[in-house]
């Protein structure tokens, strides 16, 4: 089935909302880097392959056509369109919907990027300037993130120019990339990654209040609360009673909108959440298995190694060994 295309408007998101984000953010260990500042001119055409990381491309000047797998249209980009493909669906850029295309990595072996990441290519025509990068993430096969979020986001520009938070960060990252000082790379990547946060914002914002979606949760009124306190307080002994409490909920009514919104009890989440942030511990802490069980609301090392296993399917030893050797 074909895929909608979302466009994304923004709209305020409350600072307990941001701090729900914020924590999933951190728990994925969110990498954004820029591929190349890509200068091309008319015929050209680029296919870029499905990856197991997110991508994203920002029109700086011209316009393009988007082609993604699964959408039944081409797409028509100018500049100041953002689109981010969250799960990095095989996709294709070019000047017109006609235009043959050759595969990115058959253009970087001929064309490598030169210099402050830049790459040129085209039959010497019109010309259309795309930053193009990706966002990888740690722990994505438990963090429910990515999968929550639709297979491409479009945030369109105004005017040509981009929308007023993304313009401003494209002036910096452009200053960067045509730039040969030190720690430009470094750079780049930092603000690369407010490009991807800021995507995700604005699909936030974007949700309407009747969808049941798990990153709606995170700007409802309610749930969000919860979640903030579940996520910066996972060593707590949260219970459904005392989080209907905290959020001036029935607790069978705050266990069925928590359901719906979130795709699973209350209690199971709680759960999940506290392995994602056990896997953190466990990959960039010295702290014991025992420490890091107290850590995540575990009396006992025996029960959170069992919880543990049961959603990871090793046990936290084994698996701490094994991220260690990947």
């Amino acid at each position: 089935m074909a895929e909608k295309l979302l466009f994304l408007f923004n709209r305020p998101i409350l600072a307990n909302q941001m701090d729900a984000l914020t924590e999933i953010l951190k728990s994925v260990k969110l990498d954004s880097t820029v591929h190349c500042r890509s200068e091309f001119s008319a015929p050209w055409g680029v296919q870029i392959e499905a990856m197991a990381d997110a991508s994203f491309h920002v029109v700086m000047r011209g316009h393009c056509w988007l082609e993604v797998e699964g959408v039944d249209e081409q797409i028509p980009l100018v500049g100041g369109d953002l689109v981010v493909l969250p799960t990095g669906v095989a996709h294709v850029l070019r000047d017109h919907p006609d235009s043959p295309v050759v595969t990115l990595g058959e253009l970087l072996s001929h064309r490598p990027c030169q210099g402050q990441l830049t790459l040129s290519y085209g039959g010497g025509g019109t010309g259309t300037t795309v930053l193009c990068g990706k966002a990888s993430f740690e722990n994505r096969e438990i963090n429910p993130l990515l999968s929550a979020l639709p297979p491409l986001l479009l945030i369109k520009g105004e005017e040509g120019r981009a929308v007023e938070w993304l313009d401003s960060t494209l002036q910096f990252i452009a200053c960067e990339t045509a730039s040969n000082r030190p720690g430009a790379e470094m750079m780049i990547t930092y603000l690369s990654n407010i490009v991807f946060i800021q995507a995700v914002r604005a699909y936030l914002s974007s949700l309407k209040p009747d969808d049941s979606n798990w990153l709606r949760g995170l700007v409802d009124p309610q749930i969000s609360i919860a979640l903030a306190l579940i996520h910066h307080q996972p060593e707590t002994n949260w219970t459904v009673e005392n989080l209907a409490k905290r959020v001036n909920m029935s607790r069978s009514g705050f266990a069925a909108r928590f359901k719906w919104l979130m795709g699973e009890a209350p209690l199971q989440y709680i759960t999940r959440w506290r392995m994602i942030r056990a896997v953190e511990l466990l990959r960039s802490s010295n702290l014991t298995v025992g420490e890091v069980a107290e850590r995540v609301g575990y009396e006992s090392e025996t029960a959170f190694s069992k919880a543990f296993k049961r959603q990871m399917g090793q046990p936290p030893n084994q698996y701490r060994k094994q991220s260690v050797v990947s």
